[in-house]
């Protein structure tokens, strides 16, 4: 299939995969948990509807628990004893695009607030919306009125498939408040993590934490079994997500809206390239500058 942008002197005709054939394809495809497992972290696919499920599920607490500690055992912080998910995953307020701002939040033993935040594209402004999204959820924890003692610890994890520091070899880094000159911490109130996976080799054998990596990065569910048994339990519910119509329709509807939002996206791209490429020429500026400055060829500039 191709679609033709006309502008006046010029036509422009950008091929595209067939979107039926692409339909077709993508609904007889047989989704199984190691397919799943390695869609996981590309964005043109709807992964993020399994990752609310797996992780924020009534009956997954045993699974984000493992997640939880194994980021605290990393930095040798406390770990948890048993968790509550408070944003449980709602099908309904998915596909409505209502469901909460941060992917999971539930509460430990201990009162203490954990937020899951992952991410799959991003650069320096993350900081601040993750520090954002921490403070959203620590000024939840009071009402109007209520007495400052009853607010507690607000964990934030950022799981993320970009990097953020470039400045930083580590792929788990933490941050607290902190005094400057005599480097003590001001409270545990506000810890703030960053999992950055292009960081991260197999040589970061990191106990719990290294599995969880793996599964993130697309690893066969047979060989994080064996090394971390929560993962049966994760295979399980991989497996149930697979046998449940409503989410795996769910899951290849928000697939498809990616793909063709894509699409749309390149489309209105490269016709602004053209639009500029176009302008530029009539300056008579450079043909080689042109074709850096909208990633055109020489000759897609000369029939213009």
């Amino acid at each position: 299939m191709f679609i033709i942008l006309t502008n006046k002197n010029y036509s422009v005709i950008i091929y595209l995969m067939d979107e039926f054939e692409y339909l077709e394809k993508s609904k007889n495809e047989i989704i199984t948990i190691d397919s799943l497992n390695k869609k996981r972290l590309k964005p043109a696919f709807g992964d993020d509807c399994f990752i609310r499920y797996l992780f924020s599920d009534e009956g997954n607490e045993n699974i984000v628990l493992d997640f939880i500690n194994g980021v605290m055992i990393d930095l040798n912080f406390q770990t948890f004893n048993n968790v509550v998910i408070l944003n449980p995953f709602n099908l309904t307020k998915y596909l409505d695009g209502k469901e909460s701002i941060v992917d999971v939040k539930c509460i430990t033993e201990d009162n203490q607030t954990v937020i899951i935040e992952i991410q799959l594209q991003g650069n320096q402004y993350f900081i601040r919306r993750s520090l954002y999204y921490w403070a959203n959820s620590y000024s939840s924890l009071l009402n109007k009125s209520e007495n400052y003692t009853k607010l507690s610890p607000v964990i934030s994890i950022n799981v993320l498939d970009f990097t953020l520091f470039n400045d930083i070899d580590d792929f788990h880094s933490c941050y607290l408040l902190k005094e400057i000159k005599h480097n003590k911490i001001l409270t545990d109130h506000c810890m703030l993590h960053y999992i950055e996976l292009p960081k991260f080799n197999l040589n970061n054998n990191k106990e719990k934490l290294s599995s969880w990596i793996k599964f993130f990065k697309g690893e066969n569910m047979s060989n994080l079994i064996k090394e971390n048994n929560i993962f049966e339990e994760v295979e399980k519910r991989c497996q149930s997500f697979i046998d449940s119509d409503p989410l795996i329709n769910a899951y290849r509807k928000k697939e498809w809206n990616e793909y063709f939002y894509k699409d749309m996206m390149n489309i209105e791209l490269k016709k602004r390239d053209y639009d500029i490429a176009k302008n530029l020429k009539q300056m008579n500026i450079d043909k080689a500058l042109i074709s850096k400055a909208t990633g055109l060829t020489i000759e897609e500039i000369d029939k213009l």
